[in-house]
């Protein structure tokens, strides 16, 4: 009892500090979240619990000094609950893109953030603060010979182990997200690319190449492919249309499969270097305009080959994949539009989010064609055919997606080709795993489909030829910067013509 009076104001302080912090800051990374069940909710209750609680932990280190408490939490506390408005209210996420434009004072000309909830929003955050100094001024124990540092060094404690079984269990929401936007802003590039010798050149100029660069697409959930639905009713239709059923690459996460298709990254390589050769800039020495239109946030690890395009378009660029209310990949085809007029030898890329979990998320209504659907993004407490009819009606949506990009090119009657090349496949419940990254054949045979036009039939009937006798071989992900470069006829610039689809004796 004499314990509990002693550090009654303490106690009482740190419970009101944590409620204060969990509303402003914590639990709006879960507000978006979309659940049905009672047990879905109980479980993202304790995910939440223990976020707080090893933040927890962080709070009360900075309470121990009163000075770096005034100064410090006052600046947390404020900038963290800004970014908590912006996380209920639009659900914008915070990625190294979202600290660039505050950095760059752009965010304010890019999102409407500034409106009467905003300002009332923080007029109550200065009211709490203020309501937090009033109350620290009771707290008369010294906090670092007290008990409950015990619980602090526990909660900092629990971050580190949650981390390590499961990574981005908590960096990938508020606080953390915050921390690791600012650090990787600051932190240089890893990947490295190589210059390309100033007399590369081509003999082919005249191609308009569109590049669907898509998301978790696996290759036997296509009705191009012989899949028993009709995830492909308007490509199915379509005159000049290929599709790769055995497309291979033990790359499952974005990260690394990305990287690996637009350089000279083999899928073989066991030591992955640093140093690479970007697809785009050797089409750039070869005098072709590279563009590239992304619905996907720009990752650091391969941020550099993105910015190797001669103009770079992001469709908001302030929402990430984890985010519930992201545009849709259709928003990318006016400014492809736009682009697609301006020259006949491009190279332009759509990087699409495709069907990237949460798949709901990824279709709009019209595109609801198998059902029942998800209603939660708690994987255990769905029926496996609800993913099933959600990931499906994704592909119902690409269809649509690739099919109207096709018809804006078929519309320029030029030498063009439309290629997609899914990043990786996904699972789908075989032996017990969903989504990707992890080991699965179904998450290493991503889809492959090409279009291409009746004039470039024409003028390279023998690369057509070819193309279509590959369509039957397993082929590996290193096929698609060599066979690029093969198309171009690109000179003075190594490759391996070997790998090219483009070739009839492609290995």
């Amino acid at each position: 009892m004499n314990f509990f009076k002693k550090y009654k104001q303490q106690i009482y302080f740190h419970l009101l500090l944590n409620l204060i912090v969990a509303f402003c800051i914590t639990l709006s990374s879960y507000y978006h979240i979309p659940l049905s069940s009672f047990k879905d909710y109980s479980i993202y209750f304790i995910h939440f619990l223990l976020l707080q609680f090893s933040f927890f932990g962080i709070l009360y280190f900075l309470s121990i000094n009163k000075y770096v408490f005034y100064f410090g939490f006052s600046i947390l506390f404020i900038s963290l609950s800004l970014l908590g408005f912006y996380k209920y209210s639009l659900d914008l996420s915070v990625t190294k893109s979202m600290v660039e434009a505050i950095f760059e004072t752009s965010l304010l000309v890019s999102v409407d953030l500034v409106s009467i909830p905003f300002l009332i929003y923080l007029f109550s955050v200065g009211l709490m603060l203020y309501f937090i100094f009033k109350k620290y001024k009771n707290v008369k124990v010294n906090q670092l010979k007290s008990p409950l540092i015990v619980l602090a060094v526990l909660g900092i404690a629990t971050y580190y182990i949650i981390e390590s079984k499961r990574h981005n269990t908590f960096d990938s929401r508020l606080p953390y997200v915050a921390f690791n936007s600012v650090v990787e802003f600051f932190e240089e590039d890893d990947l490295q690319l190589l210059p390309i010798n100033s007399d590369v050149n081509t003999s082919v100029k005249d191609i308009n190449f569109v590049f669907i660069l898509g998301e978790s697409v696996r290759a036997d959930h296509l009705q191009l492919n012989g899949y028993n639905r009709e995830t492909n009713p308007k490509l199915s239709k379509r005159e000049n249309i290929i599709s790769y059923s055995d497309l291979y690459t033990p790359l499952t996460h974005t990260v690394a499969s990305v990287k690996q298709l637009l350089t000279n990254q083999s899928v073989d390589d066991i030591v992955k270097s640093n140093e690479v050769y970007s697809l785009f800039s050797v089409l750039n020495a070869a005098e072709y305009k590279t563009s590239w239109i992304g619905n996907s946030t720009i990752v650091k690890s391969y941020a550099p080959i993105i910015r190797s395009n001669q103009e770079v378009k992001l469709i908001d660029k302030f929402r990430s994949i984890m985010s519930f209310n992201k545009a849709l990949d259709e928003d990318m085809l006016a400014p492809f539009d736009s682009i697609l007029k301006i020259c006949e030898n491009q190279f332009i890329t759509l990087h699409m989010t495709g069907s990237h979990w949460y798949y709901e998320n990824r279709y709009s209504d019209e595109f609801r064609k198998y059902t029942p659907v998800t209603d939660s993004k708690h994987i255990p407490s769905l029926e496996p055919q609800q993913i099933i009819n959600s990931y499906d009606n994704t592909l119902v949506y690409l269809d649509h997606f690739i099919d109207t990009v096709i018809s804006s090119v078929e519309k320029t009657q030029t030498k063009s080709i439309v290629m997609y090349v899914s990043d990786h496949g996904e699972i789908l419940g075989e032996e017990g795993k969903w989504l990707h990254a992890q080991e699965s054949e179904f998450s290493k045979n991503p889809a492959m489909i090409v279009w291409y036009s009746d004039e470039l039939l024409s003028a390279y009937p023998e690369a057509i030829k070819a193309v279509k006798e590959n369509q039957h071989k397993r082929v590996s992900a290193d096929f698609f910067y060599h066979s690029i470069l093969d198309l171009f006829q690109v000179q003075n610039f190594d490759y391996d013509k070997n790998k090219s689809v483009f070739k009839e004796d492609y290995y």
